[in-house]
């Protein structure tokens, strides 16, 4: 769940950036309202780990922050790559989750719950993402994304 909550941490700093500088209204309004479910994922993972006795990443702080330098830069592209970078992100999260709720141990009914909300929440992240013409990135730049999420990942389970 670390690795989880740690996701959430960024996915506000993502949100918040690409929110501030997004052009139209109407993609700054959907950063919001993706950032507010994202509240929520945050909130659940937080109780998670206060349940399981254990603590949150002490990367969290450096990996907010890269997240939100991210958001902001990907938002001063334009709505149209911002937009992409959701529907990338959310397309890596989901396959992540995915990973998770397989990895689960059986009993594990609560985590399980969670992670599957999480899932169908990010799945309308991407397609609303879609919907509002979302540019798809170069396999290149998803590629990257990808490395960059493993790292984080990684490290983040450990420390």
């Amino acid at each position: 769940m670390r690795v989880n909550h740690c996701g959430e941490v960024c996915a506000q700093a993502l949100y918040l950036g690409q929110s501030l500088t997004s052009r139209q209204t109407k993609t700054k309004e959907a950063m919001d309202k993706a950032a507010e479910e994202e509240t929520d994922h945050l909130a659940w993972c937080t109780e998670r780990l206060r349940e399981l006795d254990t603590k949150p990443s002490y990367l969290n702080p450096a990996f907010f922050s890269m997240s939100f330098a991210t958001g902001a830069l990907v938002g001063l592209i334009g709505d149209r790559i911002n937009l992409g970078f959701v529907a990338a992100t959310e397309e890596q999260v989901v396959k992540h989750l995915d990973k998770h709720i397989v990895k689960l141990p059986v009993a594990d009914l609560r985590s399980r719950e969670i992670l599957k909300q999480m899932r169908r929440d990010e799945t309308e992240h991407l397609n609303s993402a879609i919907k509002q013409g979302a540019s798809n990135l170069p396999a290149a730049l998803k590629n990257v994304m990808s490395l960059t999420s493993k790292v984080m990942t990684r490290s983040t389970y450990w420390l």
